[in-house]
């Protein structure tokens, strides 16, 4: 069978050319959006691209949308400011909006450290998204730091660094919680990918 794929460090996909493929929403009638977030080194890439490997795998069409590849292509123009932050993460929501609409399962992993960010997504998904805490704790972060975010900030080198002031979910934000210190990404995965098959169907 011809396929081409759409391919980008965002997502990729492999798309049938012959006309065979069934839209995502005949494929997946229950599309859902899945925001893990939480500070830089909790654990919510490799978490989110472990779920979207177990959706697919599942016969669910779903997709992972990276909030570090994200900024890299699709807000490359905006800074790390407060106001850019929450701009980043609306257009994150908008794509995912997008392809939610679709009928396909979006996987989002990106900090959304303020819940300044997080209101700008429930602004565009409104009830539309469930939203997972990845939490560890900022010393934890620190020295799991895969991305020297952290030792990068130290030296200067990122300007308005919000990790280190992490504003945890309010009482009125509906959020799953899961701490990742102490535990291995697999025990992660299975928890977090058991309370969604329990909880959304």
């Amino acid at each position: 069978m011809s396929r081409v794929t759409v391919a980008s460090s965002i997502f990729s996909l492999a798309l049938p050319l012959d006309g065979s493929a069934r839209s995502a929403a005949e494929i997946n009638p229950f599309p859902k959006v899945i925001w893990l977030f939480g500070r830089s080194g909790s654990g919510k890439t490799t978490l989110a691209t472990g779920l979207t490997e177990e959706f697919n795998a599942a016969g669910t069409f779903a997709v992972h949308l990276d909030g570090t590849a994200m900024r890299a292509r699709l807000s490359s123009d905006l800074g790390f400011s407060a106001r850019d932050r929450a701009e980043n993460h609306r257009r994150i929501a908008e794509i995912a909006r997008l392809l939610f609409t679709q009928g396909m399962t979006v996987v989002v992993s990106s900090m959304a450290p303020m819940r300044l960010h997080r209101d700008a997504v429930r602004a565009v998904l409104e009830d539309s998204v469930t939203w997972v805490h990845v939490d560890a704790s900022v010393e934890t972060c620190t020295e799991r730091d895969p991305k020297r975010l952290y030792q990068k900030a130290r030296e200067g080198r990122v300007p308005d660094f919000l990790d280190f002031h992490f504003e945890a979910p309010e009482a009125d934000e509906t959020v799953w919680h899961h701490c990742t210190e102490g535990t291995s990404p697999e025990a992660s995965l299975r928890r977090i990918w058991t309370l969604l098959n329990s909880r959304t169907g």
